[in-house]
């Protein structure tokens, strides 16, 4: 394999290739490293390059302690929409995760439901409130998201969501 002999920065700044199979080959090599990759994850997430920056998050969201939880949530403001989208995955998913991160969730993804510029990130985040322990501030979100938006696909997410805050109870 290619990355075998590489240290973690190398496989790092490799995560950034124009070339899939680099990229692809440093994602794999850096996923065998498990924990022992979290603090080169987290040097990653302030990369210059966006491609670093998106699959550092991508990894996160099965490797992600407590310590990434900082880095994840200023990449919920990086200007690429596909480094916004991983990050807020990475926070909100946490089936992937050996233990959950403690982190306010819901209050990110209403902000990002809300307010963010990209309708790709706001689905995730709608989405996301759905997968949630059920909370008067996801509903109150959903609730508004179904007042005011127009969008099909985010209407249809928001009814999903919020059947799930609704259903659990």
């Amino acid at each position: 394999m290619k990355h075998e002999g590489l240290d973690l920065e190398a496989q790092i700044a490799d995560l950034g290739a124009e070339d899939w199979n680099t990229r692809h080959s440093a994602f794999r090599a850096l996923a065998e490293q498990g924990a022992s990759a979290i603090e080169v994850l987290i040097a990653g997430t302030e990369h210059p390059n966006w491609r670093v920056r998106r699959e550092c998050a991508d990894l996160m969201d099965h490797l992600a302690d407590n310590r990434c939880v900082d880095s994840l949530v200023r990449l919920l403001n990086d200007p690429v929409i596909a480094v916004r989208r991983l990050a807020l995955h990475a926070l909100s998913c946490q089936g992937c995760k050996v233990c959950p991160l403690e982190v306010d969730i819901v209050a990110h993804l209403s902000r990002l439901a809300l307010e963010d510029k990209s309708i790709a990130v706001q689905r995730v985040a709608v989405h996301q409130l759905g997968c949630q322990p059920p909370t008067p501030r996801a509903k109150q979100t959903l609730q508004q998201i179904l007042a005011e938006r127009r969008d099909p696909k985010l209407l249809s997410r928001a009814r999903w969501a919020l059947e799930q805050q609704i259903r659990v109870q």
